[in-house]
């Protein structure tokens, strides 16, 4: 154990002294909730605690509305401070400015994206032609980079259970360039899956792997509502499994119960998804070199559970 730790038994979440904690100006990880440092500390060890809060920012380069290069070469004549991402042609590790502030954000050229959901993507695998389900689709990044992948040339159902993101979504769609997406308010835990070739689930979560984005999640989050997200989670895997097609499910979450567990049930049908160790899920899971993690303190990024699932 670290020899100094910083944990808060007795603090409310939603308290003053919660948000205080959470608006630190240097989040300390080993200063969180008991309740979550005694989840996090055996899984992560020492590295993956101390680098927690690491993160990059990252954007992503829209072709559907441009040409890469061109649009690449305008942002460095205009001084933009940035570098390619090694894995993927159309990510750029941003530096500054804002990309909010920019011309080019504006217009739909670029779109904010951690490297953890084009990661998801990728693992989707997107062809053109394909018919893809999408549960949890609201604000569009996915959506759009599975069009971007196949030039507008696959057709995706996006479902999304709240109205406010549903009517943002169709907005960003629209100013990216989006096609042949029908984006819908829906509860994915018990929306009827027609005919679909594939089913990406971004499945609501406590989005503690984004601590390093909103520090004050892990002291807004409680054990009751961790429990109702999984149970929710639940519900929506069993009716995607039900459609018989490939399955890819991800949660920007660093809990085991809603990465590994949701889908130790699925064992026979899970496909590895890496080959890299650095990446596989937690050692403590019986399909853990099966299901694919990224990590803060490894990859500078969003903290992601991602598995495929092929009936």
């Amino acid at each position: 154990m670290p020899r100094v730790i910083r944990v808060y038994p007795h603090v409310k979440p939603f308290s003053r002294e919660a948000v205080e904690l959470a608006l630190n100006a240097k989040p300390d990880p080993f200063s969180l909730p008991r309740w979550i440092f005694e989840r996090m500390y055996p899984l992560l060890g020492d590295n993956g605690m101390a680098g927690l809060y690491s993160r990059r920012s990252w954007v992503r380069v829209n072709t559907l509305k441009g040409d890469r290069d061109e649009i690449i070469e305008s942002l460095r004549v205009k001084g933009y401070s940035f570098s390619l991402d090694e894995d993927f042609d159309f990510l750029l590790n941003w530096i500054s400015p804002k990309p909010s502030s920019t011309d080019e954000f504006r217009e739909g050229l670029i779109i904010p994206q951690d490297k953890s959901s084009a990661i998801v993507v990728s693992v989707l695998n997107p062809k053109p032609g394909e018919n893809i389900l999408e549960i949890g689709g609201s604000p569009g990044g996915k959506t759009s980079l599975i069009q971007q992948i196949t030039n507008n040339s696959s057709y995706v159902v996006s479902l999304d259970i709240s109205e406010k993101r549903v009517n943002l979504q169709r907005r960003l769609l629209r100013l990216w360039g989006v096609e042949n997406v029908d984006v819908i308010l829906a509860d994915g835990s018990n929306f009827k899956v027609r005919k679909v070739d594939k089913i990406l689930i971004d499945a609501p979560c406590s989005n503690s792997g984004t601590i390093n984005v909103d520090p004050s999640i892990p002291f807004r989050l409680t054990k009751t509502e961790l429990n109702k997200l999984v149970r929710i989670q639940r519900e929506i895997l069993k009716n995607a499994f039900s459609s018989g097609v490939e399955i890819v499910y991800s949660t920007c979450s660093l809990f085991p119960e809603e990465g590994e567990k949701q889908v130790e049930i699925y064992s026979k049908y899970l496909e590895k998804v890496t080959n890299d160790p650095a990446h596989f899920g937690y050692k403590r899971s019986k399909v853990w070199m099966r299901v694919m993690r990224t990590y803060p303190s490894l990859d500078q990024s969003e903290g992601f559970f991602i598995s495929k699932i092929k009936p």
